[in-house]
């Protein structure tokens, strides 16, 4: 996932801050950040994070744009209506869109929120969507295509794709079935089953364990203890279905950490925390830009 700014905006004012905004959000988060410059209006650009390119606006248009189902479907506009003018002629300059396997969102008005009146979001506009992303990251881009079912989904999408662990992937996978009450009124779907099992998002089958995964967005205080709790529960689970001797490593993957968190000032804390006892040893990894790493003391 990426943000591509289609430059450059015809106000030179919002062409810097876009610019500015840009190299922010790449230096802070470590989000991937590219300009397609469609029109060239104010020469080289000198200093940038991340790739550019330049290419006429109607190849552009054609190539991200043109029927383009998953775009209109998010902006709830037809492409051809909201960056054609007049229906004919492309402007795209100007704008921010994401890119996930493709175009599936953009800004739909230049510059920021002043002058377009109440009816308009101003993380609709370009200024004022990179301001959002600037402040919140990368769950401020999320939230523009995804549900929050596929919010939750994309940490531990990730962190697989990551490769991070070698073995057998299992997703979804309901633990504690093993202490359900032997009646057909006490199954998984009901009340009591509700309160028994649990679900948990991933167990890797490796040689030397079996590791429970647990996700959670963003590395803070409330998600980790609400992971940490949920990941021994499910870990607890699994080995009564199992073997009270199965080998397990129960763990938790967060994709976001904040960007005024001194990140090597916490691994001693964390792995107090995380060992609860002599034979439970949470271990916690933390992503930036798809890269994962283990928060070690």
């Amino acid at each position: 996932m990426k943000l591509r700014y289609y430059a450059d905006a015809s106000n030179y004012d919002d062409h810097e801050q876009i610019i500015d905004f840009l190299y922010t959000i790449s230096d802070k988060y470590g989000i991937a950040v590219e300009i397609e410059r469609v029109n060239n209006r104010y020469g080289s650009i000198q200093v940038f994070p991340g790739d550019i390119r330049e290419n006429s606006p109607e190849d552009v248009y054609d190539r991200d744009f043109h029927y383009n189902r998953t775009l209109g479907s998010n902006i709830d506009d037809s492409p051809s209506e909201a960056f054609k003018s007049g229906g004919r002629h492309v402007d795209i300059d100007g704008h921010v869109g994401i890119i996930d396997d493709g175009l599936v969102w953009a800004t739909t008005n230049r510059g920021d929120s002043i002058g377009y009146g109440p009816d308009v979001d101003a993380t609709d506009t370009t200024l004022g969507f990179l301001n959002q992303v600037a402040n919140h990251g990368l769950e401020a881009i999320e939230r523009k295509y995804m549900d929050e079912d596929e919010r939750e989904r994309t940490v531990l999408k990730q962190f697989l794709a990551a490769d991070v662990i070698d073995g057998t992937v299992h997703r979804d996978v309901n633990v504690g079935t093993s202490q359900l009450p032997d009646s057909p009124a006490h199954g998984q779907d009901s009340s009591v089953g509700k309160m028994i099992t649990r679900t948990a998002e991933a167990i890797i089958e490796t040689d030397e364990s079996d590791w429970i995964i647990q996700t959670a967005k963003t590395f803070e205080a409330s998600t980790f203890d609400t992971a940490l709790g949920q990941v021994l529960v499910c870990d607890r689970l699994y080995r009564l279905d199992t073997d009270e001797n199965t080998a397990t490593t129960p763990a938790i993957v967060f994709n976001t950490v904040p960007w005024e968190l001194d990140i090597d000032a916490v691994p001693a804390t964390v792995d107090k925390l995380s060992r609860m006892a002599e034979e439970t040893d949470v271990r916690v990894f933390v992503g930036r830009d798809m890269d994962f790493t283990e928060i070690a003391p």
